[in-house]
């Protein structure tokens, strides 16, 4: 007995001077936050120092910030979530773009609180990361809306970070925003290197001001090491005697503006140079300077995609021509639309994706739609030949679609549509239009594949455009696609066929 009270006080006396540490830490650095944290290794050059003090003083409420990659932004977020749950005892809420990014955000405030390792991370749940001696707590979430009813303030202060934004989609967005109603008081910092053109991130660059939120960014040279190069021969050493030289040095100095050689930060500029040299310009502007993606490599108009989504309703028509796209994936994502064509217009009435769901669920939804659209026309993607012969025994008329010789073609129908304002969805469908807004090329003009699969099944399904394209309803895609993937044989047979002009 004597032995265990002995030691149960040895116990409570190590935690009273452990609390009592963690009070004196408090007291050393609750008014200099981030000179506790250079002690973890945390740079402050000045766009982040002024991003940290505004939030941390509770100056700003709302803020947002577009940068590089590699510039800290989950670093510094995850900074402040740490000092806010430390310093001023707030809960702090982080909802990342995708799991690996949550788990670097667990990953730097462990690295802080010295909590042992998360291992059991599950990407569909919301995990707490540390529990304070106050009740409040850090917890980290992926992009998923079932992983976010984990966040609630109630009532305490909170701080709701949002990082990698442009990767979420819209309904997370809103649903995360959301988890902060009940704090008091309540701070949103929202990041992002701007991947996207469209979504809310975007939005929310574009109207910051008008929705009460401070813009913040910063770019590679922002976040450099102290350069003592001669500017008039920065690129030499990669560019030696090339005739282009004076040119391309010009054009990386007046990226810099100077800004690496007040450098405070950690990227080496040798690295800054190496990605200038390599990388296609828009990629250079977006992943290493955060700028805004231009729009150009987008296999389709950005504003007319916008435009053929901007209904509220598209309601099927019993009697039009009816038929379905489908692109497979099972490891991914199975996505299929349900088309119809009206008059001179085709009219995307329906679209589902399934992600590792079994064939048999995917046949039942099919079943389903064709007795709605009264068809059982389905142009899929022949990669699957299991799963077409599936369906032609479930007595669906198959028409298989190689993307490798159709898709430049495919693609230009896509193309013809949209600008000829042909295409029409409902405003709901917002994967489907992101997906397309965001399908793009790469510099050697073939379309990349990632993000697409609802791109896909819409081309495969204007096969039945080719195919039919004989009547007058129809002019065919006259627009060339880039010279990329596919332009040679795309050409060799558009010269050879007979285009009917009506509507033209």
């Amino acid at each position: 007995m004597r032995t265990t009270k002995r030691a149960e006080k040895q116990a409570l006396s190590q935690l009273k001077d452990e609390l009592l540490k963690r009070d004196q830490l408090v007291d050393k650095y609750q008014g200099r936050p981030m000179k506790f944290l250079e002690q973890y290794g945390y740079q402050f050059p000045n766009k982040i120092e002024e991003l940290f003090r505004d939030i941390y003083s509770e100056k700003v409420q709302y803020a947002v910030v577009k940068s590089c990659r590699a510039g800290g932004k989950t670093m510094i977020a995850s900074g402040l979530a740490f000092c806010f749950f430390f310093f001023k005892q707030w809960n702090v809420g982080v909802v990342a773009g995708s799991k690996e990014q949550a788990l670097r955000t667990i990953e730097y405030c462990q690295d802080i609180s010295g909590e042992p390792e998360v291992v059991d991370y599950v990407p569909e749940e919301t995990k707490t990361i540390i529990k304070g001696k106050w009740g409040n707590w850090i917890k980290a979430s992926p992009a998923s809306t079932k992983a976010i009813r984990g966040l609630h303030a109630r009532g305490r202060g909170m701080l709701l970070i949002l990082d990698e934004e442009a990767e979420m989609e819209e309904a997370i967005v809103r649903s995360a925003l959301k988890v902060a109603k009940d704090a008091k008081p309540c701070i949103i910092l929202r990041l992002s290197t701007f991947h996207k053109i469209t979504g809310t991130f975007a939005d929310l660059v574009d109207n910051h001001e008008k929705y009460g939120y401070r813009l913040y960014g910063w770019d590679s040279f922002d976040v450099a090491e102290k350069c003592t190069d001669d500017c008039s021969e920065c690129l030499k050493a990669y560019y030696g005697t090339r005739p282009d030289i004076k040119e391309r040095e010009k054009e990386f100095v007046a990226y810099c503006g100077g800004k690496a050689k007040r450098g405070k930060g950690w990227l080496p500029i040798d690295n800054i140079r190496q990605a200038f040299i390599e990388s296609p310009r828009e990629w250079w502007e977006v992943e290493d300077m955060g700028m805004r993606p231009s729009g150009e490599g987008m296999v389709l108009p950005p504003e007319k995609i916008k435009q053929a989504f901007d209904h509220d309703f598209v309601g099927i028509v019993p009697t039009a021509e009816s038929w379905f796209g489908v692109d497979w994936g099972f490891k991914g994502m199975t996505a299929i639309e349900s088309l119809q064509r009206v008059e001179d217009k085709v009219n995307l009435v329906e679209s589902k994706e399934f992600t590792e769901i079994t064939l048999p669920l995917i046949v039942e939804y099919l079943r389903e739609q064709s007795e709605i659209l009264g068809t059982k026309v389905v142009y899929a993607d022949s990669s699957h030949p299991f799963e077409n012969n599936q369906l032609k025994n479930e007595g669906f008329d198959v028409i298989e679609v190689v993307f490798g010789a159709y898709k430049e073609t495919g693609a230009g129908w896509l193309r013809y549509l949209f600008e000829r304002d042909r295409f029409q969805a409902p405003r709901y469908l917002v994967k489907v239009k992101t997906q397309l807004i965001n399908w793009r090329r790469d510099k050697s003009g073939k379309i990349v594949k990632k993000d697409d699969h609802h791109c896909d099944a819409l081309l495969a399904g204007t096969k039945k455009l080719e195919d039919s394209q004989s009547g007058t309803m129809f002019v065919g895609p006259r627009v060339i696609p880039n010279k990329g993937s596919g332009f040679m044989e795309w050409w060799t047979r558009l010269r050879g066929r007979k285009f009917a002009l009506a509507g033209s």
